[in-house]
């Protein structure tokens, strides 16, 4: 239990520091509970799928279909740099229609407010027409 909250805390302070970025997986990545290769595993990430992640020395975290957890960042691809999680110049869109009404579709890969979750397909381009 001891080592437990150990790696619970360590995972609080990592992603405390951590900056989030947009990456595709180089290859099927293990989703694991802990940013640990002892970590339960969650299930599998195909290779080539686009993810938010923040990352922090080896791992990232992130979230694939509705599953939050860590990959090995040696098995990521940043697609862009770096922007930090919170502060000023991020924007957050709850669904597409908020993306319309503010006159903002479609969000491409780098675009503030872009997410995975507004990109249905999957094609590097959120609330395009007809999505």
């Amino acid at each position: 239990m001891r080592n437990l909250m150990k790696v619970l805390a360590l995972s609080a302070a990592c992603l405390a520091t951590a900056q989030a970025a947009t990456s595709v997986t180089t290859s099927a990545a293990t989703l694991r509970r802990l940013p640990s290769t002892s970590g339960r595993v969650l299930g599998t990430v195909p290779a080539n799928t686009l993810l938010i992640t923040a990352c922090q020395g080896s791992w990232c975290r992130t979230t694939y279909q509705n599953t939050s957890g860590y990959v090995a960042r040696s098995l990521t691809r940043a697609v862009t740099a770096s922007a930090p999680l919170g502060g000023k110049g991020t924007r957050f869109y709850l669904n597409c229609t908020r993306v319309r009404a503010a006159g903002k579709a479609p969000l491409h890969i780098g675009d503030l407010g872009y997410r995975v979750a507004l990109d249905r397909n999957h094609n590097g381009l959120a609330c395009e027409q007809g999505e």
